[in-house]
């Protein structure tokens, strides 16, 4: 990563500490109000933490902060998400296009692998990725995840593209679809200038991002665009989750999903501001909430990562079950003790090196072309 990105990054990364070390103070003042029996309450929430994930943000009590108030604090440490010089060169630079179908605009950075020649083995065509970033649809930079998308890139002999795009609440959907899709139609369109293979393309992201990427490659499927490979990481798939959550309390009382970093209130909020206030009983448009998506002919091979203590496990669950049952090969893995963006709390687990890990692997069993002359 280059100095200015890693700067980039860095600054994203404090602005939003500094607004949650901030709010900080309020939701410490308050669970000293409410005293001993929510720290007790709280450490046996964080016992069920695997313990290479243990850190003490967790012991913050966002639960008890008010959810809108994170959720814009949230909005704008991303207001710089667009990228605002495009050079296009490089391992990784910054690009703008339009879809070939309507002309919608992107902004986007393109990551290319470090060899120098253009293609993969002999001059050929290289896979690609789009990878969508997550931020509960309301924030979010698409810079802080350069250093796993040049991974990516160099491991798979690939080219990466992730689009950064309009946030909730000002602009609702489908404005990020919208923004991504075109991403995706301008690689199939430009495959040969970009030298990747548009049979070969995978879609990709985490959490808002995950859900942006499902509702994606239905749309590419619907359209006769299919893509080659769905990669699902703790998707936000069900704008009804909050009626699921409340009814697992009401069943069996406090339940240990959750609770940290994306909790019930943000999630509910952010749905509220992504599809509107009355999005519960509206007629949603299409692709809004892809959790609901009852057809899955066409379908790519599909891989979803989620941890045990994620808001989105059952969700997450329930999907791949569905895809499975229609006939689509699907790797759905479990990472026990984990919480909703591990990764970015605790780096350097092993947890999180086992996720980057398992979702290469994932590509690279159905992207990456094997040499028949060669063993293993």
């Amino acid at each position: 990563m280059s100095a200015n990105n890693l700067a980039n990054a860095r600054g994203w990364k404090a602005k939003a500490a500094l607004s949650i070390l901030t709010l900080s103070g309020i939701t410490l003042g308050a669970a000293a109000i409410a005293g001993n029996r929510y720290t007790k309450q709280r450490q046996k929430l964080i016992e069920k933490v695997a313990p290479d994930l243990r850190s003490q943000i967790l012991e913050l009590p966002l639960d008890l902060l008010p959810s809108t108030a994170l959720l814009r604090l949230l909005n704008k440490a991303s207001d710089k998400d667009m990228p605002t010089k495009f050079d296009g060169e490089g391992a990784i630079s910054n690009i703008k296009g339009v879809s070939p179908d309507d002309g919608h605009p992107f902004y986007a950075r393109k990551f290319l692998p470090d060899t120098p020649e253009q293609g993969g083995d002999e001059g050929e065509p290289r896979p690609a990725m789009l990878w969508i970033h997550g931020g509960g649809h309301v924030g979010g930079i698409v810079n802080v995840y350069d250093s796993a998308n040049a991974r990516v890139a160099n491991e798979l002999d690939m080219v990466v593209i992730a689009p950064a795009y309009r946030k909730a609440p000002q602009h609702r959907f489908p404005a990020d679809f919208d923004d991504c899709y075109a991403a995706l139609r301008w690689m199939q369109d430009n495959a040969a200038e970009l030298g990747i293979d548009p049979d070969r393309i995978a879609v990709c992201g985490d959490s808002a991002g995950g859900g942006l990427a499902a509702g994606i490659v239905q749309r590419a499927i619907d359209e006769g665009h299919p893509v080659a490979f769905q990669g699902l990481v703790y998707p936000m798939l069900d704008h009804r989750t909050e009626l699921k959550v409340e009814a697992m309390d009401d069943a069996g009382g406090p339940h240990a999903r959750g609770k940290f970093i994306w909790t019930e209130g943000l999630n509910n909020e952010a749905w509220k501001m992504y599809l509107g206030p009355d999005h519960l009983d509206a007629e949603l448009p299409e692709y809004a909430s892809p959790f609901y998506r009852e057809d899955f002919t066409g379908m790519p091979p599909t891989w979803i990562g989620v941890g045990s203590l994620d808001l989105f496990f059952d969700e997450s669950q329930e999907f791949a079950e569905r895809l499975e049952s229609a006939g689509i090969d699907v790797d759905f893995v479990v990472y026990e003790g984990a919480f909703h963006g591990f990764e970015h709390i605790v780096p350097e687990a092993l947890t999180t090196k086992k996720r980057h890990a398992d979702l290469i692997e994932a590509m690279r069993g159905v992207l990456v072309k094997t040499n028949p002359g060669t063993s293993g």
